[in-house]
């Protein structure tokens, strides 16, 4: 609800004066109450030592940082701050990140042939060997995988609205000799870019992860121009000086999740025949991915 809220004022900013910032009556959004209050119990067991039995201060987590931070720049650095940071961190990539692992798995399933090279490429966990996550070291070793999460984020991008900046000073001279003032606010949605036809090709619109593999007839030199092009436009994760900064670990999750679930589950859509819903307030979405687990023996 919050992000739909940001995505409409984030348009008409004229509406965030009525709504959030009211003189008069506070009117929306919701607030991250319940998040705030999860952050300032951390904050209050950390420091009354009551959170021993899953923390060992041998192995510093973003907390025991903050509290450093705090001792080493209390004029920048204060409980509020730490909340603040705590809040972050709860709440940034926890809704990209199950939208792109929603996505590969969703797009894999629709696919029989690309879900069953994925089981090909990683085998099946050995049950017997502990309840160990699979490792991103281990993850990131299947080629394969990394095809269906870079085509799943392609196809179906976590932020799907302008990624805005402002032009600097001189203006932005654009291909056709025209020039955008300085000043002005010019952005590029992630979605439509990943559609382009002149650099993902005629079937651009199609679920295709060998689009980042070497073609049977592919020289390496053509494969690794071809990639350059299609990494310029990949705008996941925004790109230039303000790039996300959760990106590395936003992959990091994705690929240890997918990998440990396609490891240890037969997974199949409950309902094949149906497509799944999805829904653009800057995050996109998706409803009716529903599926059937079974032990992967």
């Amino acid at each position: 609800v919050a992000m739909d809220y940001f995505s409409l004022v984030g348009q008409m900013p004229i509406l965030d004066h009525l709504l959030d910032k009211n003189p008069i009556y506070r009117i929306g959004p919701p607030s991250f109450g319940t998040v705030a209050n999860i952050s300032i119990q951390h904050l209050t067991d950390r420091l009354q030592n009551k959170d021993t039995d899953y923390h060992d201060p041998s192995k510093p987590d973003f907390l025991d940082k903050f509290i450093e931070a705090k001792e080493k720049f209390p004029e920048v650095v204060d409980d509020s701050q730490i909340i603040s940071y705590l809040m972050n961190n709860l709440v940034a990539g926890a809704d990209t990140t199950g939208v792109t692992i929603n996505a590969a798995l969703y797009f894999s399933l629709k696919h029989p042939h690309v879900w069953e090279r994925l089981r090909t490429e990683i085998p099946a966990h050995d049950h017997t060997a502990g309840n160990k996550v699979v490792s991103f070291k281990f993850a990131k070793q299947f080629p394969y995988l990394d095809a269906v999460v870079r085509e799943a984020m392609r196809c179906h991008p976590a932020v799907a609205m302008l990624l805005e900046r402002y032009v600097p000073e001189g203006g932005l001279a654009l291909p056709d000799g025209s020039l955008v003032p300085a000043g002005s606010i010019v952005g590029m949605n992630p979605y439509i870019v990943g559609r382009n036809p002149s650099v993902w090709g005629e079937d651009a619109e199609e679920f295709r992860p060998e689009r980042w593999l070497r073609g049977e007839s592919e020289t390496e030199d053509a494969l690794q121009k071809r990639l350059q092009s299609m990494n310029k436009l990949d705008l996941t994760f925004g790109g230039g000086s303000r790039i996300c900064l959760g990106k590395h670990l936003g992959l990091l999750e994705v690929f240890k999740v997918i990998a440990t679930l396609v490891s240890r589950y037969d997974i199949k859509l409950a309902h094949p025949e149906k497509d799944w819903t999805t829904h653009n307030s800057f995050f996109v979405r998706q409803e009716g991915v529903e599926v059937k687990l079974a032990r992967r023996s």
